[in-house]
């Protein structure tokens, strides 16, 4: 059986995915939660193998709770359930299964579960509903990586890191800046920090990620800080004094 938790601030909700889950003698459901700050602080206790989320929750981010989650129980899978799939391509980035929009049906969660089983017990490759979007995967392979999904008036907007100028925090996600336009994201800037490291990003400062190959000139000043003049962005960008060591190594000085 699949150690299942249901998250949900609507407890209407969480009682009907109830209801039809139990339908099925291979889900498991070993609590339900309607507040998804106690779900957190109760993880470790049942360590699930699944976890089907509520996106939209007015304390914390669905997706937010499932970066939490995936930093104690790095191999817990996800369905995220929502009434607003604005939020679909957000979850690339966390081991999800399935989207299912509200209202859900059983006819919808028999083919999600058959998916779970597949993903969980099938001891196949894994078939994630990343695979199910043929489009996105024809432009970037399995380069995952190269998408950064921002929102712009309730619309999904497809990056690449040549896009992105820089990010700054903006609550506990973060604002992406690019040449003609600033998007937010969902997603804390020390998490795009980790996804792109590979694509030369610099945080040259706890408020700003640099994409290094936009820095047009580097201005030393006092107390061995700098300021970094970025390509199409009119302000200077500090460099912080912890990190003018790293940038000195980056730079060979």
């Amino acid at each position: 059986m699949i150690d299942t938790l249901l998250i949900d601030d609507e407890e209407i909700a969480v009682t009907q995915l109830e209801y039809l889950l139990k339908q099925y003698p291979e889900i498991h459901i070993s609590a339900t939660f309607t507040d998804p700050i106690t779900a957190l602080e109760k993880i470790e206790e049942y360590k699930p193998e699944l976890i089907f989320l509520d996106i939209k929750m007015p304390e914390i981010s669905g997706l937010d709770v499932a970066e939490e989650i995936m930093q104690i129980l790095p191999e817990t899978y996800f369905v995220f359930v929502t009434a607003y799939d604005q939020y679909a391509l957000n979850a690339f980035d966390y081991n999800a299964i399935d989207y299912i929009l509200k209202p859900v049906s059983l006819k919808r969660i028999d083919q999600t579960v058959r998916k779970v089983i597949t993903n969980l017990r099938g001891g196949k490759e894994k078939t994630t509903w990343v695979a199910e979007l043929p489009k996105i995967r024809q432009i970037y392979g399995d380069g995952f990586n190269k998408i950064i999904a921002a929102e712009e008036a309730g619309k999904i907007i497809l990056l690449t890191p040549s896009d992105v100028i820089m990010f700054t925090p903006q609550g506990r996600g973060a604002i992406i800046y690019t040449p003609k336009k600033t998007y937010l994201t969902k997603q804390s800037i020390n998490y795009w920090e980790e996804r792109l490291e590979p694509f030369n990003f610099f945080r040259c400062h706890k408020s700003y990620l640099v994409n290094f190959d936009k820095i047009e000139k580097i201005l030393p000043m006092f107390n061995h800080t700098y300021l970094l003049k970025i390509a199409n962005y009119p302000e200077e960008i500090p460099v912080s004094r912890s990190k003018a060591k790293e940038l000195k190594k980056i730079l060979g000085l």
